[in-house]
């Protein structure tokens, strides 16, 4: 398991002994899904994967069989697979379990804080801050995601990190982007600020309430252009 603060190396994007190829196209896959090169409610068809990733059919197959049964994508009869666009109920209920995650973790992450978790929340937050002038992209969300990841990893629970990752990512890939509105970036860049301010001053209450508006902001946002009547 990589450290939620520090992102890997990138020779480890080839293919290293432990991973075999249906992972490889796991993976693979659900980068094409964060980079915006496949999105929800897109038909996608496993041949051209296949070339794509220059392995055979099956591990492509394999991997989108894992994705459908983690909820990405939905397997049509006669059609194949697609990829899966978030309800509103769905959504309710993944903003309230990351909620639910993130304020119980940055009790605990602030009683463990120590100067090196600090410099490495503070590194995650200029790496979004440096995307936010970019064109809206999924890119903005992975590193936003990061940024999450590594105040929950501060709490010292691997487990808790894994199930931000797991809700987050069903949210994120399971809806479009088109119809974001401008503007929300630079008010998370000032949110993210707040927080590590009120966590490197080790003030739980303030934190935690940082992230509840930070959250729901963040759920407004999404459902006002997607859910939109």
């Amino acid at each position: 398991m990589h450290s939620t603060c520090f992102p890997p190396a990138e020779d480890e994007d080839l293919i290293g002994p432990k991973e075999n190829l249906t992972q490889m196209a796991y993976r693979k896959i659900k980068e094409m899904m964060f980079n915006y090169e496949i999105v929800p409610g897109q038909r996608l068809v496993f041949i051209d994967f296949a070339k794509r990733l220059g392995v055979s059919r099956t591990p492509v197959n394999n991997a989108l069989n894992l994705l459908a049964q983690e909820g990405f994508l939905d397997f049509v009869p006669n059609q194949g697979y697609r990829v899966h666009e978030i309800t509103r109920e769905e959504a309710s209920h993944l903003y309230e379990i990351r909620e639910i995650l993130e304020l119980g973790a940055v009790e605990s992450a602030i009683r463990k804080v120590n100067p090196e978790k600090i410099r490495a929340l503070e590194e995650q937050k200029k790496r979004y801050e440096k995307v936010v002038a970019d064109h809206l992209t999924r890119g903005r969300f992975a590193i936003d995601q990061d940024f999450h990841a590594c105040l929950i990893d501060m709490a010292g629970n691997p487990y808790l990190t894994d199930y931000f990752r797991e809700v987050y990512q069903r949210i994120f890939l399971r809806h479009r982007i088109e119809t974001l509105p401008a503007g929300r970036a630079r008010q998370v860049v000032l949110e993210h600020k707040e927080l590590v301010r009120a966590i490197s001053q080790k003030d739980i209450e303030k934190a935690q309430e940082i992230i509840k508006h930070h959250i729901q902001a963040g759920r407004d946002y999404i459902f006002s252009a997607i859910f939109a009547p």
